[in-house]
């Protein structure tokens, strides 16, 4: 367990400051942790009830930056966390310091319901018939401007406005890497949560391999 995950369980010094966020809409229970820009992958197997969840971005003071992000889905305390996984992925198989996680190619992390990601990839598409030449990159072109609204930290991009799917997008800690997501398990083994560690708070500088 990374130094980042320990903390939130046992906080001791508050070096660790939760910033809220706009709020996450899960339609179809299947949430996706991914960068938004480069690396949309398919959601977790878990899937969670449908409904609107707070989304906090935790930052580090001792760092400067964002340590990680969490959306959660009820107000219980994780007690532990379990490594979040996709169909297909087997935490048996891991080695010794490997992790399931997305690469962030972009310096940006999000969550959203798996259908606001496909609602993106058509807004993306849509951008790029009607601008033609004009279009440079969905960065470029829509969220730099979302981001900019909260000084590049954070921004809340609706690609699907009728159903109200939404993307929150977040700054990966010191930028592009690979990071593993976990969900926060309480006392009853229920998930409450799901954050991912962007490896900002850690013992020393061992970093960990993706599989």
């Amino acid at each position: 367990m990374s130094k980042f995950l320990q903390d939130l369980l046992e906080p001791a010094n508050g070096s660790l400051r939760p910033q809220p966020l706009d709020a996450l809409k899960i339609a179809s229970g299947r949430v996706v942790a991914c960068d938004p820009l480069t690396s949309t992958l398919e959601a977790f197997e878990y899937q969670v009830k449908p409904g609107t969840y707070p989304v906090y971005a935790w930052h580090s003071e001792q760092e400067g930056t964002t340590a990680g992000a969490e959306v959660r889905f009820s107000d219980n305390k994780p007690v532990r966390w379990e490594l979040a996984v996709r169909p297909g992925q087997d935490k048996s198989t891991l080695k010794q310091d490997e992790l399931f996680g997305y690469p962030v190619d972009a310096g940006i992390g999000s969550f959203a319901d798996e259908d606001a990601i496909r609602a993106l990839e058509a807004l993306d598409g849509r951008l790029q018939e009607e601008l033609g030449d004009e279009y440079i990159s969905l960065y470029d072109n829509l969220v730099a401007d979302v981001l900019e609204e909260h000084d590049g930290v954070w921004g809340n991009l609706t690609p699907d406005e009728e159903a109200g799917l939404n993307v929150i997008m977040f700054a990966s800690g010191y930028g592009d890497g690979f990071y593993a997501s976990y969900w926060g398990i309480d006392e009853h083994d229920e998930v409450v949560s799901l954050l991912t560690d962007f490896q900002v708070v850690q013992e020393g500088n061992a970093g960990q391999d993706q599989a």
